[in-house]
């Protein structure tokens, strides 16, 4: 054994020590009655304060996070590493009706003293676009994805950040229940055989679909799912896969609703064709405000489109070359 291939299997080894560990304790340590509380898996939690340990002490590491909401994460994983530089990126856009999440993430980062923290206030593809000039050299040790959970975003946010890995990387991505998520998983592991998941965990339901007990039973472990990825360039480790599903209808209208004039209103008109076949008439005009609220939005720039088949052409060049330069 090559003394490469056995620090690969002792990082590896320790990063399931970590996941096993977090299996049967949970949170390593709990502010929750200081306020520091938020939406996800406590069990995930546990697991970012105690893969950031790791690299308490490689100064050319980070941890960076994608998607802050009120700052549980990221202020977790500053205080259980505080040696560490962590960021955390979310311009507040989703999941922020009152408009108060940003104020309250830098409040909690400022109360709990997480000073390694940085939080970018970006939209993520921007920020991971521009990584060469946050990390200051830093390659991102600890990656925990959870902000949009589309298909193309939960790619872009694992193609984004290739280049800025550390070569012991471990990447947890949240809201792994989603089977969109599940397929851009599968899909990054498929084209980056240099990675490999050594953990999966999904609840029964969405959170939002659980009450009581259950509620509270799955708030104490994993939540809505995680895949937790590591780079294994030596391949110690046997492909596993997350489960996906074989019938890629919903993949497939992705292209059938974006060719659409009115495609920007799918969700609206999803919300009504739900409430028109279960015959709930009250959601039906809720539905049906709702939508025609969004179409006085989007009505200048649909309005001009075709009825389907956009192609999104205009402004496009007829021909383009690309030539080495001499």
């Amino acid at each position: 054994m090559t003394a490469t291939t056995g620090a690969g299997r002792e990082h590896i080894e320790r990063v399931l020590e970590i996941i096993k560990k977090t299996e049967r304790d949970g949170l390593m340590t709990d502010r929750r009655g200081e306020g520091l509380a938020g939406i996800s898996g406590l069990k995930t939690v546990g697991a970012l304060q105690r893969l950031v340990g790791l690299f308490a002490d490689d100064s050319r590491a980070c941890y960076l996070e994608i998607g802050v909401f009120q700052g549980l994460t990221l202020v977790s994983a500053a205080l259980a590493a505080p040696g560490l530089a962590c960021f955390g990126i979310d311009n507040f856009a989703t999941l922020d009706p009152d408009g108060k999440n940003r104020e309250i993430a830098t409040e909690r980062l400022q109360r709990f003293g997480a000073v390694n923290a940085t939080l970018i206030d970006s939209d993520f593809e921007a920020a991971l676009a521009d990584l060469d000039g946050r990390l200051d050299g830093r390659k991102i040790a600890v990656y925990f994805i959870d902000g949009p959970h589309d298909y193309r975003s939960q790619m872009v946010c694992l193609l984004l950040a290739l280049g800025h890995l550390h070569d012991r990387c471990v990447i947890v991505i949240d809201d792994a229940n989603y089977a969109c998520v599940r397929q851009a998983t599968a899909d990054f592991l498929a084209g980056h055989p240099g990675f490999k998941m050594v953990f999966e965990a999904y609840g029964p339901a969405h959170p939002a679909n659980m009450e009581g007990a259950e509620l509270e039973h799955w708030e104490e472990g994993w939540l809505n799912g995680v895949n937790v990825l590591v780079r294994d360039a030596e391949g110690l480790l046997p492909d596993m896969v997350p489960p996906t599903e074989s019938d890629k209808t919903r993949h497939f209208n992705e292209w059938l609703i974006h060719r659409l004039r009115r495609a920007e209103l799918a969700p609206e008109a999803v919300v009504l064709a739900d409430a028109i076949c279960t015959g709930d008439v009250a959601a039906e005009e809720k539905a049906r405000k709702a939508l025609l609220n969004k179409y006085g939005i989007w009505r200048d720039i649909s309005d001009g489109r075709y009825p389907d088949r956009n192609t999104a052409s205009g402004g496009l060049t007829e021909a383009r070359f690309n030539e080495i330069s001499e």
